[in-house]
């Protein structure tokens, strides 16, 4: 098992280090020459690979017959390495790729079929710590327009739901509120469930030019389209989700931030919570019963 959680792209290398890139190549092309598949089988820790490289895997994997173990444990790092630069915002080039690499890691079965168990708690660890790394950096609770920053670890929170059966070790730490950034993206996050769509204080309603609004928290990353959330995840998010804690975040997030340029706002929330409370109960209980639905099953709303 792996002992520490790699935090680092070169931690996650080191964890992956007894997969070595074959010698030979046997993974087919989907509908494409295989020279992406030789630049990646060259890469060397330290190295990024190229978007193009990676879409065109993502595609192999997706399209094609068989896949091919060895090869896959290798690249497996550098895509993770190009989706924590997209969410993290350090780089744009890659969102493409991520757009094929949820349904590529939930369609191929990727963690639990091709990966050993010490690869895949390493990957999956990975996944983990940046969504947590990027809810750490959040800061503000005042947001406009559709690349608003909430948008993306949302979106990452939601699909991890898709990818794993372990959200609970992810929610849990966050809703420790233990830092300034879980403490603001929990009010982020319990904002969407308190208020109707165009009350939101933290998130301006949706415009024709610049889009944004609540972040929709049933969306998936990606190219998930027949997906749903897993159903111990389903089980814990009954359990966890609840008007109580929901409470008792806001008011310890409130205390975490006090003296902060977001406090103001975080005791608009503390105010409004016994207002909203019949909205809240209702989201609360829906949210569930959606994410367990497929996510082709038509347009979806909350009922309140």
């Amino acid at each position: 098992m792996v002992n520490e959680t790699p935090k680092t792209v070169l931690e996650l290398h080191q964890a992956f280090r007894s997969a070595k890139s074959p010698e030979k190549i046997t993974q087919e092309p989907f509908d494409s020459t295989p020279q992406h598949l030789r630049r990646l089988r060259r890469l060397q820790a330290g190295e990024q690979a190229e978007p193009k490289d990676l879409w065109e895997y993502t595609q192999d994997l997706l399209y094609g017959k068989e896949i091919q173990g060895p090869l896959l444990a290798h690249v497996l790092p550098f895509c993770l390495e190009a989706w924590r630069l997209d969410l993290r915002g350090l780089e744009s080039g890659y969102g493409g790729f991520v757009e094929y690499l949820y349904p590529m890691l939930a369609n191929c079965h990727v963690f639990d079929l091709h990966l050993s168990p010490n690869l895949s708690a390493a990957a999956t660890a990975f996944i983990r710590h940046t969504i947590l790394e990027e809810i750490d950096d959040q800061r503000g609770l005042s947001y406009q327009g559709s690349g608003a920053r909430p948008y993306g670890w949302i979106g990452a929170l939601t699909t991890y739901g898709v990818l794993l059966p372990d959200i609970e070790l992810l929610w849990r730490l966050w809703w420790s509120v233990e830092t300034t950034g879980k403490a603001t993206a929990a009010l982020q996050y319990i904002s969407c469930l308190m208020y109707p769509t165009n009350e939101n204080p933290i998130v301006a309603p949706w415009t024709p030019d610049g889009g944004g609004g609540p972040p929709c928290l049933w969306e998936f990353a990606g190219h998930l389209y027949n997906h749903r959330w897993m159903d111990l995840n389903i089980a814990f998010l009954r359990r966890m989700l609840t008007p109580q804690r929901a409470r008792d975040v806001i008011n310890k997030a409130v205390g975490m931030i006090r003296g902060l340029p977001e406090h103001e706002t975080a005791v608009e929330l503390q105010k409004d919570f016994p207002l909203c409370i019949e909205t809240l109960e209702a989201r609360c209980s829906e949210l569930p019963q959606i994410l367990e639905k497929l996510n082709n099953s038509g347009p979806l709303e909350w009922t309140i």
